[in-house]
């Protein structure tokens, strides 16, 4: 197949990384993919997946100039399916792939408030979108309820595939360059610092810890000054570390004991499984996705627990897990063996193909696109 991704969101996070991972993924199972993003540096960044990218800016459902530019794009490239990847541009850009007449049209919710309540959403997704795929069940049934007219059998989940992020450096590496002293015990996250990630509540935490815990977030966003003059308020500065973006989030997540979720909204949050996938407990808010994610195993051992979104019950939970060393193995165990069984990549692709497949009654035989490689971005 042909299939043309797209992400309008300007800053290269958690989201554009999922989706670069995923036409990667579709690449290397011997489909023809490209990506639009939304300006030449996400273009950039994804690109280093080994994929081919271009961008085109959405910055409104009433710019229908950027819906002809990817009609324009579309028709070059003569995909089979469009795979839409933000939910609050997907107007003008299933009307530019419609326009184009691309044969099969799904859009990829992955934040559970994100659904078909409005009048706008609701005309999207029973008129241009041909199906939405969503990587948590309790997202499908919110989803669902939103718009009840809309068929359930339009809305998929497919739980996220990762891999364990691969490692770089030594071990300690990570931890070393942050001065750590060699007691430490290290609460983690890869998250943008954003107000709904709800990051002051694990600094408020850290507040209630012992002085050996650290609180390390690899990430970037509008939050990171106010959360820095909280810790400094709460007398943590020193023990709160900001690394800002980073590459290396297999060294970084290497330097973590426990992985902590703080949010008030999500989807299945793709770092946390990517924390998962590499032997990291986590302790998680009560955020659409987690139950599937830290359930017990068969055998009982879960890993990770479900805390209420208070900074008390983080710590709390925290400190108990961080001092008992065997029941901290035991959930590295479990979440490795769950990301094995749950949330396995190759799944997540065969799963992709068979809902980007077009129906029997697609366009057939099309010819062979136009190479878009050193085509200026302004020229589509």
């Amino acid at each position: 197949m042909r299939i043309v991704g797209q992400n309008a969101w300007p800053v290269f996070r958690g989201g554009e990384r999922s989706i670069a991972l995923l036409m990667a993924g579709l690449q290397q199972r011997g489909h023809d993919v490209l990506l639009v993003c939304a300006n030449p540096e996400v273009a950039a960044k994804c690109a280093e997946f080994g994929i081919e990218t271009t961008a085109i800016r959405f910055t409104g459902d009433l710019m229908l100039d950027r819906s002809f530019r990817f009609a324009r794009l579309l028709r070059r490239f003569r995909p089979d399916a469009v795979l839409l990847g933000t939910f609050r541009r997907s107007l003008p850009a299933a009307l530019g792939a419609r326009a184009a007449g691309v044969p099969r049209i799904v859009c990829r919710v992955g934040i559970s408030t994100d659904t078909p309540a409005s009048a706008k959403y609701r005309f999207v997704f029973r008129h241009l979108v041909d199906a939405t795929v969503v990587n948590a069940a309790e997202m499908r049934a919110g989803f669902l309820a939103a718009d009840p007219r809309l068929p359930p059998e339009r809305v998929v989940a497919i739980p996220t595939g990762v891999v364990a992020p691969p490692r770089t450096r030594p071990d300690g590496a990570v931890r070393r360059e942050l001065g750590l002293p060699a007691d430490a015990q290290v609460l983690g996250a890869l998250a943008y610092l954003a107000p709904f990630k709800r990051q002051h509540r694990v600094v408020r935490a850290l507040a209630d810890l012992p002085e050996h815990v650290h609180y390390v977030i690899a990430g970037e966003g509008p939050e990171r000054a106010a959360l820095e003059a909280l810790a400094t308020e709460l007398g943590v500065r020193h023990r709160l570390h900001l690394l800002g973006f980073r590459a290396d989030i297999g060294d970084v997540l290497a330097a973590f004991d426990l992985y902590v979720v703080s949010s008030d909204r999500e989807g299945m949050s793709n770092a946390m499984l990517e924390a998962l996938a590499s032997g990291i407990p986590v302790v998680s808010t009560p955020v659409s996705g987690a139950r599937e994610a830290l359930e017990p195993l068969a055998d009982g051992a879960a890993p990770g627990v479900i805390v209420p979104p208070e900074p008390a019950a983080i710590a709390r939970e925290a400190a108990a897990i961080l001092a008992d060393p065997a029941r901290r193995r035991r959930m590295a165990d479990a979440a490795l063996r769950r990301a094995r069984e749950r949330f396995s990549y190759e799944r997540m692709l065969a799963d992709y193909e068979r809902v980007l497949t077009p129906p029997a009654t697609g366009r057939r035989g099309a010819p062979a696109r136009r190479p878009l490689t050193h085509i200026p971005a302004d020229r589509l």
